[in-house]
């Protein structure tokens, strides 16, 4: 998490007058959360350049938490709550920090159905379609796990009906000698007729791409002067007479 605090205006509060410090917490805490709002903005920005068609999901995972004239820190994270998806935190933090990842929700629920050995991730295949972003579609996926027998909620998973059925019988895990090497689907009824669709691979590794606390501290270093001269401003204008 970044913050910006307002360690480094020591030397601007010495010329302050005490008409001026009686305005100083509410500019402050402005000056803080303008600095902040700078900051998101260019991390979003940096976004764009560092990741390879991101979704609005990844352009809109900031939040701004704003300073008040009682806590004077204005701090910019991801957001750690999901719509119908992985918060934020989980697949943002890796390219911050580097290292490897967390298991997403689809290779839980295929461990826990005993189909993707523990220490393998998934990876998309040869044969799947992926999306304007480079992303497996969710829908494919949910048809996949579900064709498999691999929901969390059994209500969830496939059914009696023909549609289930032929779900159950269009999907299957790969083998190479005893060993499960990823999912598939049939194409046709002869032999070799299928794609690839996911495929099971050891435990990926991710080098730090995105350099969010470097890109935040030297923004804040050149906005939060700026912001908190026209805080003080802002502040003697309106101020009660």
């Amino acid at each position: 998490m970044f913050k910006v605090e307002a360690k480094g205006l020591a030397e601007r509060l010495t010329e302050l007058t005490d008409l001026e410090r009686t305005q100083l917490p509410w500019a402050t805490a402005l000056a803080l959360t303008e600095t902040a709002k700078c900051v998101k903005d260019r991390l979003e920005g940096e976004m764009r350049t560092v990741f390879d068609r991101p979704t609005r999901y990844t352009l809109d995972s900031l939040r701004l938490f704003p300073a008040t004239k009682t806590r004077l820190v204005a701090r910019v994270w991801m957001k750690n709550e999901a719509d119908k998806a992985a918060p934020a935190t989980k697949w943002l933090t890796p390219e911050i920090y580097g290292g490897s990842r967390p298991n997403k929700r689809s290779e839980s629920l295929l461990k826990a159905r005993g189909i993707l050995p523990e220490g393998m991730y998934v990876v998309p295949g040869a044969g799947m379609k992926l999306d304007g972003h480079g992303n497996v579609n969710r829908g494919q996926l949910q048809r996949i796990i579900s064709g498999l027998g691999a929901q969390g909620d059994k209500y969830q998973n496939s059914t009696d009906s023909k549609r289930s059925q032929a779900n159950k019988a269009r999907y299957f895990v790969m083998h190479k000698g005893k060993s499960p090497i990823g999912i598939a689907e049939r194409t046709g009824k002869g032999r070799g007729t299928f794609n690839m669709l996911l495929a099971f691979v050891g435990k990926p590794g991710y080098r730090k791409t995105f350099d969010f606390f470097a890109i935040a501290e030297r923004e804040a270093d050149d906005q939060l002067p700026i912001q908190f001269e026209l805080a003080m401003a802002r502040a003697l204008a309106t101020r009660r007479r």
